[in-house]
């Protein structure tokens, strides 16, 4: 995702047509997909390249997350079968949600054996002038194959849980639909930009959210008043800016804050950290491992670390490697760290081929625009 503030189409208080103009009105964007191909023999071999499809959006976009979702009963001469549709649900400056397929695209050319993709467009929200910048958002990744959610965070200090609903037909494109809002985070009795919120494994009805004001804050969706428990005034020396459940523990998450610490929590031992990790500046994004969602021991205390001016770290907590159900409180270890980017580095996440030989990853920074894959 890609964003850009166009200074020149700043409003002008003294024209009406563009000072009540939306949150996203100055901000253009764009989803760049590229694909990259196995390679043969080393992951030396692994480029960007130029890419497959560039979807032009209707502002700059701020976050995406993937989720694979199966379509059902699909015919195909006279054979059923079942394929899986990767969905990306964009969270814009606008204040609106986008949800695009990826999908392989028809040949033109029977001449050749040349695989192109595409994103398509399936649905939106409805953009409100109102609601502020959509800052981030998740898929509750942890529900069962009939439905799915998506929660999102705003900078006017909102929560909201959106319904995506299928039809009961998985071939059909899906509905959003806002179900809750809320007021989430303040600070000094204003809204506090909530830069973070996430689902958490292991705790139905449970979202996470971060923000300006030094508090992360955990919410019953069924009764949000006020949040279930909430961390900061002593925790967090800043802003919390990145929440991530850990997608094959019960109750565990990350959380990363300007205040350059990643910290490991278990939802069922709120009063401190399990762990926490000096990562050399501001953490943006965090993501587990791509191995962990299929349980594998190995790596599931693996976590690659955005850390804005700092570069990037894959760090790891040793104590979430074992088969333990209750996790002590341990040194987690700066296990690398990429520093290419003479930018603040505000992306990062894994390529993976299903092995560590071929295994990557891949981060971006902001001012500077530029791109790296990485071991």
């Amino acid at each position: 995702g890609c964003y850009q503030l166009n200074e020149s189409s700043q409003s002008d208080p003294e024209d009406p047509d563009t000072s009540s103009s939306s949150a996203g009105s100055s901000r253009c964007g764009e989803l760049r997909l590229h694909m990259i191909p196995t390679p043969s023999t080393s992951k030396t071999e692994m480029q960007f390249g130029d890419a497959a499809c560039v979807l032009q959006m209707e502002s700059g976009v701020l976050d995406g997350k993937w989720k694979r979702r199966r379509k059902n009963n699909q015919i195909e001469g006279a054979v059923e079968h079942d394929v899986e549709i990767p969905l990306f649900a964009s969270a814009c400056a606008s204040g609106s949600i986008h949800i695009h397929g990826l999908e392989k695209n028809m040949p033109t050319d029977s001449t050749t054996d040349t695989t192109s993709w595409s994103l398509n467009h399936l649905a939106s929200t409805d953009g409100q002038s109102d609601i502020g910048l959509c800052l981030a958002l998740a898929w509750n990744d942890y529900l069962n194959e009939s439905e799915d959610q998506i929660v999102s965070s705003y900078s006017n200090g909102e929560v909201a849980i959106h319904q995506v609903s299928y039809h009961g037909d998985t071939n059909k494109a899906p509905k959003l639909e806002e179900t809750h809002r809320w007021n989430a985070h303040t600070l000094f009795g204003c809204p506090s930009e909530v830069w973070t919120c996430s689902f958490l494994r292991g705790a139905e009805n449970v979202v996470l959210s971060g923000a300006d004001d030094c508090s992360m804050k955990i919410w019953d969706i069924r009764q949000t008043q006020r949040p279930v428990h909430k961390a900061g005034d002593t925790e967090f020396e800043a802003g919390v800016t990145a929440i991530s459940s850990h997608p094959s523990l019960d109750n565990i998450f990350a959380v990363g804050s300007y205040d350059e610490h990643v910290r490991l929590y278990d939802y069922r031992k709120m009063a401190e950290p399990l762990s926490k990790v000096s990562v050399g500046g501001g953490v943006w994004r965090i993501k587990w491992h791509p191995s962990t969602w299929s349980g594998e021991s190995s790596c599931r205390g693996k976590l690659l670390v955005a850390a804005m001016h700092g570069g990037c770290r894959i760090v790891n907590f040793p104590s979430l490697d074992g088969g333990m159900e209750e996790y002590t409180a341990e040194e987690a270890d700066v296990l690398s760290k990429f520093t290419a980017h003479e930018s603040m580095a505000y992306g990062a996440d894994w390529i993976s081929f299903g092995s560590p030989e071929l295994e990557a990853a891949a981060s971006c920074s902001f001012y500077d625009r530029k791109a790296f894959i990485w071991e």
